[in-house]
């Protein structure tokens, strides 16, 4: 890896400000398989990932569940500045079974900041531990992250008096009414039956906290959720999905 390979890379696709281009983002990749990028345009920080088929997987990063609950420091950072602070980079699309290989290909020219784990597919089948669980269960969202959501889950373009709004927020003014009765509302929705959806072919799982949730990232029904997971059936050859016990 050198100097001359960075300065040449030219990604597939660049979808800047991940906030406003959050449809197109999952629209023009389902069902295709390749290496993303993840770039803080705040600080330049970035993170790099693969997926068999990454709307899937991006999708979840567009979960407000899997935001909050988890420990990686990309899911951190989307909860610290907020999706219109980050551009994501499709670095180039391949077949399922060169993905590993091409993921660590990226990490090591790259070195991403937030890749904690430097081999690629390492964290597949890793588990917290009881204790990060336990705080897991008792984390709050501070008033930034919660701003940053709300905002994200309304599909809107940023003015500049939303940004200020938000940036008020991260100096610690207290929400208003509305901005709460919203995050009621939201975390309302997410309430439902946990689904989880293994992918067969690289021993991924990803959980999902309603059967709504699982349907939207796998771009169907809840009626064909429910109908896959009654019959026991392996989706499009590829996922198993089942409810969490």
């Amino acid at each position: 890896m050198n100097k001359n390979e960075i300065k040449v890379l030219k990604p597939l696709a660049v979808y800047n400000n991940a906030e406003i281009c959050k449809e197109s983002i999952l629209q023009e990749n389902s069902g295709k398989c390749g290496i993303y990028r993840w770039v803080n345009t705040v600080n330049q920080k970035t993170y790099i990932g693969s997926a068999i088929d990454l709307r899937v997987r991006f999708y979840v990063y567009y979960s407000t569940s899997r935001l909050v609950s988890s420990n990686m420091a990309i899911y951190k950072a989307i909860l610290k500045y907020g999706y219109f602070a980050f551009n994501l980079e499709i670095l180039e699309y391949c077949d399922p079974d060169k993905v590993v290989a091409r993921e660590q290909y990226y990490i090591d020219l790259l070195k991403p900041e937030y890749n904690l784990l430097k081999v690629a597919g390492s964290s597949l089948g890793f588990k917290h531990t009881e204790e990060t669980l336990k705080k897991f269960k008792v984390r709050k969202l501070s008033d930034e992250a919660r701003a940053n959501l709300i905002v994200s889950s309304t599909g809107r373009v940023l003015s500049e008096e939303v940004k200020a709004k938000i940036s008020a927020a991260r100096k610690g003014v207290k929400l208003s009414t509305e901005t709460r009765e919203k995050l009621s509302v939201a975390a309302a929705a997410l309430r439902g039956v946990r689904v989880e959806v293994l992918n067969i072919k690289t021993g991924g799982l990803e959980e999902f906290l309603t059967i709504t949730e699982a349907a939207n990232a796998l771009g169907v029904s809840r009626t064909t959720i429910k109908n896959i997971i009654s019959t026991g059936k392996v989706f499009r050859d590829n996922f198993i999905i089942k409810l969490k016990v």
